[in-house]
């Protein structure tokens, strides 16, 4: 068994206990779109079918199909994660992926393994899509005391990690194709500890060990209570948007938040509705916004309707822009 076979299998078993912890985390939190990068980090099998020599696993149409479902899940996961509540250019790159699929079996084939190669280019596409709606959704929280240090490293980590995979799939595209003659040797090797370091990162981010949670964190400021801890710092960015222009205070937006939540699920329990605030998906979100209690509540503050209904609004708008804090905030 060659080094190169060895790597790709350590490697792969550490995408699939990934994959594992996001599938976990996906039930746990309801969180329907980390299934996607759930199912993203699993299809990481086929790269132990890579035609490589000596493999005896080495397969280019187990490798290449594996290759496209696994885009597919990255590409739903995007749309999924940083959409929700607004158009996406979902349907062009599905487009671009059903494109590449059948070009590549017709490639396959007739065992053009050149033009096979050139489908690598929507995994670059993919990828560099997925940097750009990362950096800005990241650009909107990099400045917010409400949003806690480890989840904005988990932006930082997620670009880092995303611009090593698009110069490794930059060296992919090149090799695999008749430009691979111009490819100096010396890109190989980087591309493979490009590849290494990217999987550690993915790990970081997606599995996120409590240690390292907790140092990311070392320098956030305590909260004073057990009961104003707040889970994925949701909260306290809606209670934020809530205030922004209007005269409501930070503290009354939040007990009409958690009140709403309460009149919900039927329960005024304390640790009930905190358990229910930390799994809320986008959908309840929006349901507790849009529910006629928290408009009542707010009004009896001493809020007028003009005041109330701006607040409301602020709010649903911090949703829609800052909601893959609901994915990337979940542990």
């Amino acid at each position: 068994m060659n080094t190169t076979l060895i790597l790709l299998i350590v490697l792969t078993v550490v995408r699939l206990w990934i994959a594992l912890q996001l599938f976990l985390t996906a039930r746990k939190s309801k969180l329907d779109n980390l299934y996607w990068l759930a199912g993203l980090f699993a299809l990481a099998v086929y790269s132990l079918f890579t035609p490589i020599s000596g493999s005896p696993l080495g397969s280019y149409w187990v490798f290449h199909l594996g290759f496209m479902a696994g885009h597919l899940c990255l590409a739903m996961f995007i749309h999924t994660t940083f959409y929700r509540g607004r158009k996406s250019p979902i349907a062009i790159v599905i487009g671009l992926i059903a494109l590449a699929f059948f070009v590549d079996i017709y490639a396959l084939s007739v065992n053009d393994l050149n033009l096979a190669g050139i489908i690598s280019m929507v995994g670059l596409v993919n990828w560099m899509w997925h940097l750009v709606v990362t950096r800005s959704a990241y650009t909107t929280i990099a400045a917010e005391s409400t949003v806690e240090n480890w989840v904005k490293a988990r932006y930082r980590l997620m670009i880092v990690y995303i611009i090593m995979i698009i110069f490794s799939s930059i060296q992919v595209v090149l090799s695999s194709t008749n430009l691979s003659s111009s490819v100096p040797s010396f890109f190989l090797p980087i591309s493979i500890l490009l590849i290494i370091g990217s999987i550690i990162l993915q790990y970081l981010v997606w599995v996120m060990p409590e240690s390292f949670r907790l140092w990311l964190n070392r320098e956030q400021q305590a909260r004073p209570t057990q009961e104003e801890q707040r889970p994925l710092s949701v909260l306290d960015v809606f209670g934020a948007a809530m205030t922004a222009g209007t005269s409501l205070k930070s503290m009354a937006c939040l007990y009409a938040i958690r009140s709403t939540a309460s009149k919900r699920i039927g329960s005024e329990n304390s640790d009930v509705i905190q358990k229910y605030l930390s799994e809320m998906t986008y959908a309840e979100w929006e349901a507790i916004l849009q529910h006629s209690e928290l408009r009542r509540i707010l009004i009896n503050s001493g809020a007028d309707e003009a005041t109330v209904t701006k607040a409301i609004e602020n709010a649903r708008q911090a949703l829609v822009e800052k909601q893959s804090l609901l994915t990337l905030g979940a542990r």
